[in-house]
């Protein structure tokens, strides 16, 4: 009898546990789980930023921080799509002259003032002052920026220019803090660290190092910008180099970090809290031929059976662990099948009078001079770069061809090679962030410096193409693609991969870019709280 008080209250205490089991469970199933406002993530970056502002944003610190202290205009993604964020439209002449901009009426920046025309147009001539020096400045020779009235504005262009809308990719400077900056103090301003932007997020505060350097960036929630963001809190701290951001998230003193290299990433892999996402970046990488310094490589049969003799599938796996997929494309496309067939590429090499020699490597006869099927490959002295050109040299022993490989330091290499067009075959990358991009690497008007095309391909019939593709956009750029690679003016590799590594706790993210702060882009839709709330409090 004295136990049956305890047994009374044990018997309510699991009967009330059972009801609020039952309640829950009839809460969730008529409740609708939403994102909550809330959380925080530290974020780790290589470098320090110096400039956090959009006319001088260079390395990878000042785009990072830019991106999220000054929303852009707009933002196009890889598939082309539009998102417009400070602009409310962009409408173009018909001959591609005139670019009207309208911006949205309702945006401050983080010191309360109300961002208009004034405000862009500063910006934009900002760019073109050749005092600042901004490195898009030359993006915006030929462009006269005039004020319609207080939210509208006129891009009238020297030219037509089909793909000018990606230069309003820009995040907009407030001039009344920025116009009593002389040009040539501009770089030295305290708004450089210290930004009044108009972003998702605002500077909460700086953490400095001993040496006066910042070692960590903490972001707040901006609640009056146009991309309102659920993550209340950025902390974005700063590392000289990839060893030590490795090693702060694998003992996770940060919890996210973007482009950890394929050689590292799989320490990253077995850790059951992160999640790892991966894209092909818009960039290519290619073995140019110059068949001018070359005369073996003016075949295009030799230069066929070079391409056939190259196993790109083994490059992307075993170089890059899968962080990179083999192209045969001017531009960056998905993984192409491979064409590696080192069988036919002998019976190529042999149907054009070639014969192997008692070290294996083809040779003939050329001017009554006998000559190995040999040449040399430039490269930047950089260990990706070493490790690919070793593949193709592996390769190509393989099938009868000697390759010497050439390394060089990067600006070694450009004014030594590059510039004076002084190599054989060179090994080198670029970056599409537009469609017309490709006139500078394929146009015969780019054959000499300062131009970009490299591999001094010339047909007039592709650079009316290109002109039409860069002035009105009417070229099909996949038919352009098929008409180069069908003349095997390069060996088209790879495109690498970004890797951008989050917390399994944070949701919502999906990456479309052409540059690493693209991956920001969406950051309104990232979240890390929930709550639930009946149907009948959602809105359309």
């Amino acid at each position: 009898m004295k136990n049956t008080p305890l047994l009374l209250r044990v018997f309510f205490i699991l009967l009330a546990i059972g009801i609020l089991g039952i309640l829950w469970q009839v809460y969730k199933k008529n409740t609708i789980e939403i994102k909550a406002v809330g959380g925080s993530l530290r974020e780790g970056i290589i470098g320090t930023p110096r400039f956090i502002n959009p006319v001088l944003a260079q390395s990878q610190a000042d785009l990072d921080l830019t991106r999220l202290l000054f929303t852009p205009l707009l933002t196009i993604d890889r598939d082309k799509n539009v998102s417009y964020k400070l602009a409310e439209s962009v409408d173009v002449s018909e001959d591609n002259n005139v670019y009207t901009l309208t911006l949205k009426d309702n945006l401050f920046f983080s010191d309360g003032s109300q961002l208009d025309a004034d405000d862009v147009i500063f910006t934009i001539k900002s760019i073109q002052d050749q005092l600042i020096k901004s490195p898009l400045n030359t993006e915006w020779q030929g462009v006269n920026p005039e004020k319609v009235d207080r939210f509208t504005i006129t891009f009238t262009l020297a030219k037509p220019f089909a793909d000018f809308i990606y230069n309003l990719q820009i995040g907009i400077l407030p001039e009344h803090i920025w116009e009593s900056i002389d040009a040539q103090e501009f770089i030295f301003s305290k708004y450089n660290s210290q930004p009044i932007g108009i972003g998702p997020y605002t500077v909460r505060d700086i953490i400095f190092a001993d040496n006066g350097i910042p070692n960590e960036y903490v972001l707040s929630r901006n609640t009056n910008n146009i991309e309102q963001v659920y993550i209340d809190n950025l902390n974005i701290l700063f590392f000289e180099n990839e060893a030590l951001l490795l090693k702060s998230i694998l003992n996770n003193s940060i919890d996210s970090a973007f482009g950890i290299s394929a050689q590292n990433i799989e320490n990253i892999e077995n850790k059951e809290n992160k999640e790892i996402y991966s894209q092909s970046l818009p960039r290519v990488f290619a073995l140019f031929f110059n068949q001018k310094k070359q005369p073996i490589l003016a075949s295009k049969k030799i230069r066929e059976a070079i391409t056939l003799g190259i196993n790109k599938d083994n490059i992307t796996s075993v170089i890059f662990n899968n962080l990179a997929v083999p192209i045969n494309s001017i531009y960056t496309k998905d993984a192409e099948e491979s064409s590696y067939d080192p069988t036919e590429a002998e019976n190529i090499i042999a149907l054009e009078g070639w014969k192997k020699n008692d070290e294996g490597i083809y040779e003939k006869k050329i001017n009554g001079k006998e000559a190995n099927l040999e040449f040399s490959i430039a490269i930047p002295n950089i260990e990706d770069m070493k490790l690919v050109a070793e593949s193709i040299q592996s390769d190509l022993k393989n099938i009868g061809i000697n390759v010497v490989i050439r390394s060089y330091d990067q600006g070694n290499l450009n004014q030594s090679a590059i510039r004076p067009r002084d190599y054989d075959a060179l090994l080198f990358g670029y970056e599409i962030k537009k469609p017309s991009d490709i006139y500078a690497f394929w146009h015969s008007s780019q054959i000499s410096d300062p131009g970009l095309n490299v591999s001094l391909f010339k047909n007039t019939e592709i650079d009316s193409m290109l002109t039409n593709l860069r002035t009105n956009g009417n070229a099909d750029i996949s038919e352009i693609n098929k008409k180069i690679i069908r003349d095997y003016p390069a060996v088209f590799l790879y495109a690498p991969s970004y890797t951008y590594t989050l917390p399994k706790s944070v949701s919502g993210i999906s990456l479309s870019i052409h540059k690493p702060s693209d991956r920001f882009n969406n950051i309104q839709e990232w979240y890390i709280r929930t709550r639930r709330i009946w149907p009948i409090f959602i809105k359309e």
